[in-house]
């Protein structure tokens, strides 16, 4: 590693490392944990909680991985560059470690699902997130509202670039009646999403308010891809962020559930907001 990397992304990274040498040593889970915990102490779960990135990893964790995986001179060079990266003081970013950590995971998606039934931080103007955020009980500053907001803005930059994740967004109609900054941010907002659409890589349905309830529209959530072939559940609010791999089956249904049956085509999608463009610029 020749350049610093972000401590989430190296904890992502080391996670990733770790669980391949301990599947090429031929050890599973429940044998290594216990062997590990004999040997340099912790508690049950440290080994998984190691490989999904739920903790940094310390010392003794690298030097017992180390001599137990036997793994080839670069290997063994760059788990200990990631651990030593992993263990650094994180940059303060705004939205703090929560935000970090979406963010870390976010850059290495290859695919992205979304479903919400209001406009995704990632899909803001800096206008309309900046209205969002004034009203929000949790922001106690105008210099909170601006960092979070550009925050968000160049989040977006991610999904709008040319080798940003294959993405399929999938938002319920009312989250197209909010109208906070008034008609002109709210216009703006809509050019940006009808923008998106016209992308490439990005496909975008709405689902209309007369397709009656929607299951993920009522618990909404991002799915991320990253290869080889894992996906990842994120359900975020603002008491907690939860990241779910077990299971995730049951929220790819969901989303197919919206995206294919609930929803309006991707041409029906690009008609109905061009209407509400055109209805708020005439305002």
């Amino acid at each position: 590693m020749t350049e610093r990397m972000d401590s989430y992304d190296a904890r992502l990274e080391f996670g990733k490392l770790a669980r391949t040498l301990r599947v090429a040593a031929g050890l599973e889970p429940g044998a290594a944990e216990a062997e590990l915990i004999a040997a340099v102490g912790g508690y049950a779960s440290v080994l998984s909680k190691l490989e999904t990135s739920r903790m940094a990893p310390k010392p003794g964790h690298v030097s017992w991985m180390l001599a137990r995986y036997a793994p080839s001179k670069a290997d063994a060079d760059r788990l200990v560059a990631l651990a030593d990266a992993a263990s650094q003081r994180a940059q303060p970013v705004a939205g703090g470690v929560h935000t970090r950590e979406y963010l870390a995971r976010l850059k290495r998606a290859t695919h992205l699902w979304m479903i919400y039934n209001e406009i995704p931080g990632s899909l803001q103007t800096y206008e309309f997130a900046a209205a969002t955020l004034a009203k929000s009980p949790l922001v106690s500053s105008a210099e909170d509202v601006d960092a979070l907001a550009r925050d968000r803005s160049k989040r977006g930059e991610r999904l709008f670039a040319s080798t940003g994740p294959q993405a399929r967004i999938v938002l319920g109609e009312a989250a197209l009646d909010r109208m906070d900054g008034g008609p002109d941010v709210a216009s703006r907002e809509l050019e940006r999403l009808l923008a998106a659409s016209r992308l490439p890589n990005v496909h975008l349905r709405i689902v209309p308010s007369s397709a009656g309830s929607v299951t993920g529209l009522s618990n909404p959530f991002t799915l991320l891809h990253t290869e080889p072939d894992e996906w990842l559940a994120y359900v975020g609010h603002f008491a907690r962020n939860e990241y779910v791999k077990k299971d995730v089956g049951r929220f790819r249904l969901v989303f197919d559930h919206a995206w294919g049956t609930a929803a309006a085509s991707e041409v029906q999608t690009r008609a109905i907001l061009e209407a509400r463009i055109a209805d708020l610029t005439q305002r």
